[in-house]
């Protein structure tokens, strides 16, 4: 029993600071204004230390009894020698690390909410810092978003949005007809939501796991192309037997002597041909992959060029607009191939409508570059070499690193060798009688 009654405690007055001692460590001290404080009393060290519990009458003497018998005990309990007062403070420290780490996380918290963006929030910003920079400024792609995408998703936040709500949106597009557009729209979301981790503003894609695959089915790889034998037609008969005009039917040949992409040579302007050095630049911002490309001019590919500027009669561009401003739409020239390979006539379009049907099938502007790859090919130039000749860009990290040969001698040949052969399938004297060599350069 304690040296200390409820009684005394409430009755006692002092003239200056007093200290009771109730056993086992504990003592009240009172000060003369009436102030009576628990304390535990104990030595560390050989040094008294003391450890505040609390005031009477809001700690009973009961009460302060308890939690003097539990440090004592804990003390007698602890393996190496414990300090009640330090032990308080290491946890007092310990609250307040605590509760710093969660006041940072509070606000990293509402920063989040902040900073949260809706979808279309987060469309806008992509789209200002990376879709608006497209060649066409982005039209393809807003048009795809707009129509598909940000009607459904976009007042949703796009940390929330589920890649149950992705799949849904996808698939809306392949019920509607079109699964290469939804595989489109996809990846684009994708790119989307990279962007936004690449910047801070998200943490997670919904994308991920979603397949283009899965939407838009295995690519349709398209290899049509012309064989010898409708090439051979195709030169001698149905181009320059049919009612195109003399500048699409050398665009024709053009496209076939070059391997070009249509829009390359509709976008060409009389600059960027040099007949002298055998040359045509076609500049970055007109090349699809943006990448300035050179051109080697055969003796077949010169000899079109020259027809062909007969019938140039602006200043600037090779295949003008009608007022002049500009070059031609780039579809134009593929609807006249069209408009000549169709069974039914259109009114108001070409009269001769089957004129450039094909054994084959339909074809188009860019199968007149396949073929010209194939002809390459026949001649037994390499992949790599027909590559740089077709602009087209190398994934390969290994080549980019290390092969940095610019190949002009062997593009300059394998241009050589295209404007050869077509010459030689062009010419019906040259053929007459014999079965086509290979690699015959006419």
């Amino acid at each position: 029993m304690g040296k200390l009654t409820e009684l005394k405690i409430k009755k006692i007055q002092v003239e200056k600071k007093t200290t009771l001692s109730d056993g086992e460590g504990l003592v009240l001290e009172v000060t003369p204004t009436g102030v009576k404080r628990f304390y535990f009393r104990y030595k560390i060290d050989n040094k008294t230390r003391w450890l505040p519990l609390g005031y009477y009458p809001d700690m009973s003497l009961v009460a302060a009894r308890a939690e003097a018998s539990r440090l004592n005990m804990e003390r007698r309990n602890a393996e190496t020698t414990l300090d009640p007062l330090a032990e308080r403070e290491r946890l007092r420290l310990e609250q307040l690390q605590q509760a710093e780490l969660a006041r940072q996380q509070s606000e990293r918290e509402q920063q989040l909410l902040n900073n949260r963006l809706t979808m279309q929030q987060l469309y806008d910003r992509w789209f200002k810092a990376v879709i608006s920079k497209h060649k066409d400024g982005g039209k393809f792609v807003d048009d795809l978003f707009k129509n598909d995408m940000l009607p459904i998703l976009g007042k949703l936040y796009a940390d929330e949005v589920t890649r149950q709500q992705i799949a849904q949106v996808t698939q809306n597009v392949v019920e509607r007809g079109s699964p290469v557009m939804a595989g489109r729209l996809l990846g684009y979301i994708r790119q989307m939501y990279g962007y936004g981790i690449g910047i801070g503003l998200l943490e997670n894609d919904p994308t991920s796991h979603l397949k283009k695959i899965a939407f838009s089915g295995k690519a349709n790889i398209k290899t049509r192309h012309f064989k010898d034998h409708e090439l051979i037609h195709f030169l001698q008969t149905a181009l320059p037997n049919c009612s195109l005009t003399p500048k699409a039917k050398l665009a024709a040949l053009i496209l076939l002597a070059t391997a070009a992409r249509v829009g390359e040579l509709l976008k060409a302007q009389r600059k960027h041909i040099d007949l002298q050095a055998r040359m045509w630049k076609i500049p970055k911002e007109n090349a699809k992959n943006g990448k300035e490309h050179l051109i080697y001019l055969s003796d077949f590919t010169v000899n079109c060029f020259n027809q062909l500027f007969q019938f140039v009669d602006d200043a600037v561009w090779l295949f003008p607009n009608r007022d002049r401003s500009s070059h031609v739409d780039v579809k134009s020239l593929n609807k006249q191939f069209t408009d000549r390979q169709n069974t039914n006539p259109i009114n108001g379009r070409a009269s001769d409508n089957t004129s450039l049907v094909m054994e084959g099938g339909h074809w188009t502007a860019h199968d007149l570059r396949r073929t010209a790859s194939n002809v390459m090919a026949s001649q037994r130039v390499s992949n790599e070499i027909r590559r740089k000749c077709l602009n087209h860009t190398d994934d390969d990290m290994l080549n980019l690193t290390y092969n940095q040969w610019d190949a002009a001698i062997e593009q300059k040949r394998a241009f050589e060798l295209l404007g050869a052969r077509l010459a030689y399938l062009s010419d019906p004297n040259a053929m007459q009688g014999e079965i086509i060599p290979f690699n015959k350069l006419g």
